[in-house]
């Protein structure tokens, strides 16, 4: 045929596989006849059923129509039968004949019975000495011949239909058919010829054999398939290929093939036994057993230059090294890609030809260009901006991501996007000083460029990288800037916190005057709700600073945390459980109580958020887990968490069972004003200001999460051991907390009160003054001191902000004369201070509050901080 399948011939009937009847087919005439159906001839069941349901339906329908009204329960007995037959009706047009002549013929059948019942136009498919398939335009088979069916058969996918399958389903157990049978379907669907050689397939004899599969149209729209084994072809390749093999391994050279990732294709004999390696050296790279720069030897030249000649040394399995002489090249068809290298063992080096080009240059410069742990590159002209690369080393190709292959273009290798005459000038400009340039890569590289010339005439250029460089400059600028918006967020607080303060104080007084049932109470309650949003804002600016006053104290988490208990229960409210699990043998820890409440407050805020579906609006299906322990930094390591000091840590784990945090999410999380919530419904401080908190502290603060199953917060609090005055300290405090709170805010005493602030210090003496005290002003402390020394031991308390002009609290308090300051009690006001005051804390039995604060908060404090005196 012209296609090259065999001509049409009579041939021998072979019986099918596994039945004893032989198939007989019909002689090789214009009339032959077709396979009969599946079925034998024989009559459907459902056929019989069908005629017998219809007779008795008559019968009975004549029954009722003679009997006339008399007959009772004639009328139920025809309608049921109706029923029947009509059912038997329905399925007999669904299945069995009606598939042929029903209602609901089966797509292809109408045609393949007509084929059947006395169409011989497709006869001739007997004749072919291969299987043949006839479809229609649809791809719905309609008749196949005998070698066909056999075929099916013996696969096990010929079935009881009266059709033929699909070509594809003889080979469904062998996925590498796959894309080869689709190819062939959408060439019949579109009305084309096509032939494909089949990879080796063990599906349809149970040996590995290969099949060419054939399909092409046929007038009235019909599609011929044809399937023919080529095993005679396949066995003559074999021996051919063998044969090739054969010579190759019986080489007294050494010979590989690998593809351009330095993947080996083929291995001879003589080479696998100098490096000590088995039959099958197909798990190996070219890097594995070359010692020097391997990329070298599967690198295209695209200069057409012909084979390249090195020398290399041989790394045999057992360690021992062996010097070669290779020759490289790439086939001119490179039907494969993979590049050949011939191996010369001997030590005389290949024999010299005019088409081989010497790009070995370690042997020249004692291995520097190819071991160079920078970029470099040898170039056909000392201008760089139009040179292209001669040679490179390894790491200059690993680091243009393979793009400095010989004869390209050296100006390719680096981004052109302000345009190639840019581009040009900055690479001359390397030839004076060198550069910064980035590398077109993905994603770029920063590098520095240094250009020279060699003796020959060539230029030669070296490539560092710099992106790490880069990207370390970049995070200090980073810190460094975020550093300074830390600093001026502490001081654009501390100056907010003093006008808070005035706004607070002055809105105390009028509330005092306008108590509830006044018509102006509603405003100025608005005015004092809204100033404790805005301190609360405030301190979470100081906390992110890492500039807040820290009044640490020494306790035991475990205590502190069941204190808690009512405060978390209701941030989570009713619908979301919470457990709080308590470890044994905590260590103490000294911070701030205060700060830690506020941490834990944010944690289990954002864990309820986490825990409510969107467009809820109360949380369901969750819960809260609290959970203390005692762990090591190793241990910490351990959890995938660093950095992390060595010692002993109290560990507090907040964990829910949201949805978790996205990826994307958690490299920003601790980031300030980045929210994972919807515009509107946060901050996006919390979890900044609780890292600044930890941090701050001495502590630490990781996190873990999965999407779908939850985030678990863990924060590790250094072990801290208290001495004995600080353990009675705790007994005392312990003691203190069964006595029951001061309410009433009114008392008598002298108060120093040292502000630099006018209107700060006018409205907290009004009030100090209206609840009875006696307070004598002073502007800074140099003042104060004046006011002192006039009044040694005069006064029951004093209170001073920190940060001031000329003179600071801590520094007045330090300067001061034992005998200025008598049995008078220390209070500290301020918006931030510097960290050495935190220390200053620690040292003296000073006593410290946070501004802004309310009116009643002050004078509170001051209440009990004189009862504690007395």
């Amino acid at each position: 045929m012209a296609d090259g399948f065999p001509s049409v011939s009579q041939r021998d009937r072979r019986p099918e596989s596994g039945s004893s009847a032989p198939l007989t087919g019909a002689p090789m005439t214009d009339h032959a006849e077709l396979p009969p159906p599946r079925s034998g001839g024989r009559l459907d069941p459902l056929q019989i059923l069908f005629w017998i349901s219809v007779t008795v339906g008559v019968a009975a329908a004549g029954i009722a129509i003679t009997a006339g009204p008399s007959v009772g329960q004639a009328g139920a007995v025809l309608l049921v039968l109706l029923a029947a037959a009509g059912m038997v009706l329905f399925f007999w047009m669904s299945r069995g004949a009606g598939r042929k002549h029903g209602a609901f013929p089966e797509r292809g059948a109408i045609a393949a019975s007509a084929l059947h019942s006395g169409n011989r136009e497709f006869a001739l498919i007997e004749a072919l000495d291969e299987a043949a398939l006839i479809t229609d335009a649809s791809l719905s088979p309609l008749v196949g011949n005998q070698a066909y069916l056999e075929i099916a058969h013996a696969t096990g996918v010929l079935g009881d239909s009266d059709r033929p399958p699909m070509l594809s389903r003889l080979f469904g157990a062998d996925p590498m058919l796959s894309a080869p049978m689709f190819r062939l379907s959408k060439a019949a669907q579109l009305g084309q010829a096509r032939r494909e050689e089949l990879p080796a397939t063990g599906a349809l004899s149970g040996r590995h054999a290969r099949y060419e599969a054939c399909v092409g149209p046929m007038p009235g729209g019909y599609v011929l398939w044809r399937l023919r084994e080529m095993g005679a072809a396949s066995e003559q390749s074999g021996q051919a290929e063998e044969g090739r093999q054969l010579f190759l391994d019986d080489s007294p050279v050494g010979f590989f093939a690998a593809r351009a990732d330095g993947t080996i294709v083929y291995m001879n004999r003589s080479l696998r036994a100098v490096l000590g390696l088995g039959d099958d050296p197909s798990l190996l790279r070219v890097k594995d057993f070359v010692k020097e720069d391997a990329s070298r030897l599967v690198r295209r030249d695209r200069r057409g230059f012909g084979p390249s000649r090195s020398r290399i040394t041989l790394k045999g399995i057992d360690g021992h090294e062996t010097q070669a002489s290779v020759l490289s090249f790439w086939p001119a068809d490179d039907v494969d890609g993979a590049a050949r290298t011939l191996v010369f063992f001997s030590d005389a080096e290949a024999p010299e030809t005019p088409a081989v080009v010497r790009t070995d240059m370690t042997n020249a410069d004692g291995g520097v260009f190819a071991n160079a742990p920078f970029g470099m590159a040898v170039l056909d002209g000392i201008d760089p901006a139009s040179a292209a690369v001669l040679d490179s080393n390894a790491a200059l190709m690993e680091m243009t991501q393979g793009r400095a292959t010989p004869s390209a273009p050296f100006a390719d290798l680096f981004d052109a996007s302000e345009g190639p005459s840019a581009l040009a000038h900055r690479l001359r400009q390397a030839m004076n000083d060198p550069i910064e340039i980035t590398l077109a890569t993905t994603p770029p590289t920063a590098v520095h460029v240094h250009f020279a010339r060699s003796p020959e005439g060539r230029g030669i250029a070296y490539v560092l990288n710099v992106s790490q460089q880069r990207e370390l400059e970049t995070r200090l600028a980073q810190s460094e800037k975020m550093r300074e918006i830390g600093e001026l967020a502490a001081g654009v607080a501390h100056d907010f916190n003093n006008l808070l303060t005035v706004v607070m104080q002055t809105c105390s007084t009028l509330l005092r005057r306008h108590p509830v049932g006044d018509a102006d109470y509603p405003m100025l309650r608005e005015i004092s709700d809204h100033a404790v949003t805005a301190k609360e804002l405030s301190e979470m600016l100081r906390a992110y600073a890492r500039q807040q006053t820290f009044a640490r104290e020494v306790f035991d988490v475990g205590d502190f945390i069941g204190s808690k208990q009512e405060l978390i229960r209701r941030i989570m409210g009713a619908s979301i459980p919470y457990e709080i699990r308590h470890g044994r043998d905590l260590p103490f820890v000294k911070v701030d109580k205060t700060q830690l409440e506020r941490v834990l407050i944010n944690l289990a805020t954002n864990a309820r958020d986490a825990m409510t579906p969107a467009g809820s609006p109360m949380p369901r299906d969750g819960k809260l887990t609290v959970r203390t322990s005692v762990i090591t930094a190793e241990a910490a390591r351990g959890l995938g968490h660093n950095p992390i000091e060595d010692g002993k840590y109290t560990l507090i784990e907040v964990e829910d069972t949201g949805g978790g945090i996205k990826p994307e999410h958690a490299a920003k999380i601790f980031r300030p004003y980045h929210s994972t919530k919807e515009a509107g419904k946060g901050t996006g401080l919390g979890l900044a200001t609780s890292y600044g908190i930890i941090k701050q502290s001495g502590g630490y603060i990781f996190f873990t999460s999965k999407l779908g199953v939850g985030t678990t917060f863990r924060i590790f609090l250094p072990e801290y051991i208290p001495t004995q005055e600080e353990l009675d300290e705790i007994s005392a405090k312990e003691r203190a907390l069964l006595k029951p709170a001061t309410k009433d805010v009114a008392g008598r005493g002298k108060i120093l009160f040292v502000e630099d602030q006018t209107a700060v210090r006018r409205s907290i003496a009004r009030n100090l003054k209206e609840c009875g005290y006696e307070v004598e002003e002073a502007e800074n402390g140099e003042e104060a001191l004046e006011v002192m020394s006039r009044n040694p031991g005069a006064y029951d308390i004093i209170i001073s902000d920190v940060s001031m002009p000329i003179m600071t609290g801590p520094e007045m308090l330090q300067e001061a004369d034992p005998a200025y300051i008598g049995n008078a009690k220390v209070l500290f006001l301020s918006g931030y201070a510097p960290e050495s005051f935190s220390h200053m804390l620690e040292q003296y039995p000073v006593h410290y509050m946070s501004k802004p604060v309310t009116m009643e908060q002050l004078v509170g404090r001051v209440k009990e901080i004189l009862a504690t005196a007395a």
